[in-house]
């Protein structure tokens, strides 16, 4: 008998995934989280409200099912909006559409006095986000994406640790220096380089697009950092550690608006 769902949350990106309806296939599948792929390397994740809303996320109303057979086939009705993913139907026609770009703006003007300090990144990746964000200070982009390069991919995991630094680079350019002529290059430069989770995330990433606890952080919330720092194991800590680096050079810059 096919487990039927529902889905309270989704984001545009997953809304334009099942548009598409391309073909399929489970990628990750962990106890809060389902990870699909389809065949252009776009990424959605059947989340519980656990792990909240983020970027590609289509936030479900309640657990995954323990005992799940994710065996293909995968497919989008979407003239009934259900998402088949093996025994598992999701209905998602009363899904709220979430705007996964925070409001960037209102972090500038926050008081970075009461931040507590960053991690300490090992030293390969201090070097390459050096040198990255040198580039950019110099405006010069070969500089840049020699840091790029060197980030991307780095680390093991399905985020890799320099993907997460990265991640927190480009928040940080859509604070301080929301010149998009940048975003670009950095994507195209990470997401070929790294896992498929987290070339999604760096897409995401480049297009302003961030988890709700970042979400947290532009709304102002007393917990905001806290709540960056418990995403995975150090995901959120390396990406707060890109953020704050970035912010701290571009502000000892003239490239700080």
């Amino acid at each position: 008998m096919p487990t039927i769902a529902s889905s309270t949350l989704m984001t545009p990106r997953v809304r334009q995934w099942l548009r598409k309806g391309l073909p399929a296939r489970v990628l990750h599948r962990f106890e809060d989280v389902c990870n699909l792929v389809n065949d252009q390397g776009e990424v959605i994740s059947l989340v519980t409200p656990r792990i909240g809303p983020g970027p590609f996320a289509m936030v479900l109303a309640g657990d995954l099912p323990a005992e799940l057979d994710l065996q293909p086939p995968i497919a989008v009705d979407d003239g009934r909006k259900v998402l088949t993913v093996g025994s598992l139907s999701i209905r998602y026609g009363e899904a709220t559409l979430w705007n996964s770009r925070p409001d960037w703006e209102r972090i500038r003007s926050a008081d970075r006095t009461t931040w507590p300090p960053s991690l300490v990144l090992k030293d390969e990746l201090d070097s390459f986000l050096t040198r990255m964000l040198h580039g950019i200070v110099t405006d010069h982009p070969a500089e840049c994406m020699a840091g790029v390069t060197g980030l991307a991919g780095r680390g093991t995991g399905l985020t890799p640790s320099g993907d997460d630094v990265l991640m927190g680079v480009l928040y940080a350019l859509w604070v301080w220096y929301p010149n998009r002529d940048w975003m670009a290059p950095i994507m195209e430069t990470a997401a070929p380089r790294t896992t498929t989770l987290s070339a999604n995330f760096i897409r995401a990433a480049a297009n302003g697009e961030a988890v709700w606890q970042w979400h947290a952080l532009a709304a102002g919330q007393e917990d905001a950092i806290a709540q960056i720092h418990r995403i995975g194991h150090r995901s959120g800590a390396e990406a707060w550690a890109g953020f704050v680096h970035t912010g701290q050079t571009l502000g000892k810059s003239s490239l700080q608006r």
